[in-house]
């Protein structure tokens, strides 16, 4: 394949791409810090008690009683601080804090109407229900193809800008834009290769749920004490930390502690180390440990902190925010430099 027709695949797979890639770049963009902006937003729900308090037992029976059909799942236990719970319906969600020491219920909002959800919503599809969700990965792919063609397009010039050894001609509209989209394609392209891949992967696990038929929750009161439960594994295993409780959905189901180890790489998801716990005796049925998974298993938690840059710092989160906006920024030069051609031929 020649250099023109590639070319003009990369060009049209970037025009094609490129509207979306605007929406998907810049939301991404501020999902980069959606845990620090959660953080912000939430700290008028936040109380001063002691700093040991964590009346998780009470909590639990708080919510249940309130809200008896829903799934309740825990996603902020830590002392002296207030418990933060995420209920679920299909269609429904819900964030409830409670207070560490008395067990009652502090706030509760709609959790699809915070800030970082819509915009999320918004990332993943475009608010446009399974069409959005496949809409989005469709996008995906023609974004990755557009990546790999101008891999192969600009492969003996990538050195060359690197070194920032492309010149930048600001008299002519065409070459200046040409060389900032090379530029920044270029900069960004190990990242942004990062970002569209696992970006695919996510995407085909949303879209797939959402072409499902979600089951309403028939949840079981609990009758034993997760405090306890959480004591004997922090017992039996002192190099684990539990950072999320998923209660039973389901009479059928089990308490699922996730959490970290000690020993896990900064990668690996909290998601997929696993705590399968009895509801009804408290007892530990299983154990899984995403270090001991097989490889498939291990990708498989690196996609998301790969993704979202859940595995550093301030900085990191800044990296990603910037590489997000590159992807708009490759579109919106992108169509200049297709347009002045166009204006040109004519």
């Amino acid at each position: 394949m020649n250099n023109r027709t590639l070319l003009k695949y990369h060009s049209y797979l970037g025009l094609i791409a490129g509207l979306f890639l605007l929406v998907i770049g810049l939301t991404g963009a501020v999902l980069a810090f959606n845990e620090a902006i959660d953080e912000a937003i939430f700290k008028e729900y936040q109380v001063e008690v002691n700093p040991e308090s964590l009346a998780l037992d009470k909590a639990i029976a708080t919510v249940q009683s309130n809200f008896p059909e829903w799934e309740t799942r825990i996603v902020h236990f830590k002392k002296g601080e207030s418990i933060l719970f995420n209920l679920r319906l299909p269609d429904a969600r819900r964030f409830v804090f409670i207070h560490p020491e008395t067990g009652q219920i502090i706030a509760n909002i709609d959790a699809n109407a915070t800030i970082t959800k819509w915009i999320l919503k918004l990332h993943y599809s475009f608010f446009a229900g399974a069409i959005g969700r496949i809409l989005v990965l469709i996008v995906g792919v023609l974004f990755f193809l557009s990546l790999i063609t101008g891999i192969i397009l600009y492969r003996k010039v990538i050195l060359k800008t690197l070194l920032f050894q492309v010149k930048v001609k600001r008299g002519h509209v065409r070459n200046f834009y040409s060389a900032l989209h090379r530029y920044i394609g270029v900069w960004a392209l190990l990242l942004n290769l990062v970002l569209v891949i696992t970006g695919i992967f996510l995407a085909y696990k949303v879209a797939k749920a959402g072409l499902e038929t979600p089951k309403m929750p028939e949840p079981e009161r609990l009758i034993i004490s997760v405090e306890e439960c959480l004591t004997s594994i922090k017992t039996a295993y002192p190099d684990f930390t539990p950072t999320y409780i998923r209660l039973p959905k389901q009479a059928t189901s089990t308490i699922t502690v996730n959490g970290i180890f000690n020993t896990d790489s900064f990668y690996y998801s909290q998601y997929y180390n696993k705590f399968q716990l009895d509801f009804k005796t408290g007892d530990i049925i299983s154990v899984t440990k995403v270090a001991d998974a097989n490889l498939m298993t291990r990708l498989d938690s690196m996609i998301s902190p790969l993704h979202f840059g859940q595995y550093g710092g301030f900085f990191i989160k800044l990296l990603y925010c910037f590489i997000g906006l590159s992807g708009p920024f490759l579109s919106v030069t992108g169509f200049v430099i297709w347009y002045k051609k166009k204006s040109k031929s004519r």
